[in-house]
């Protein structure tokens, strides 16, 4: 495991208690995208991962390819950082 991969798992964890990081991946197609692998998320616990891209992660006005997002990863819930998105945000 990456230090950033570990430094976005903690941060996260630390942020959102209530919900259980199953697994990490570290794509080996694109290695700057770092995830995290959720089982399923009720509606609060999608709200308070909401709750943390926001404050963690937010630019207002920019957009970019490279901000973090959600998705599907193997038919589970992942959320998905560049690599530079947490050093400069989390790791600082």
């Amino acid at each position: 495991m990456s230090k950033e991969i570990a430094a976005f798992k903690k941060h996260f964890e630390a942020n959102c208690p209530r919900i259980k990081v199953i697994t990490t991946v570290e794509c080996n197609t694109y290695p700057h995208w770092k995830r995290l692998i959720f089982a399923s998320l009720n509606c609060e616990e999608m709200m308070e991962v909401a709750r943390y891209i926001k404050k963690t992660f937010s630019n207002e006005g920019m957009y970019s390819h490279l901000r973090p997002r959600l998705g599907v990863d193997d038919n589970y819930l992942s959320l998905t950082v560049d690599i530079a998105q947490i050093q400069e945000k989390i790791m600082k």
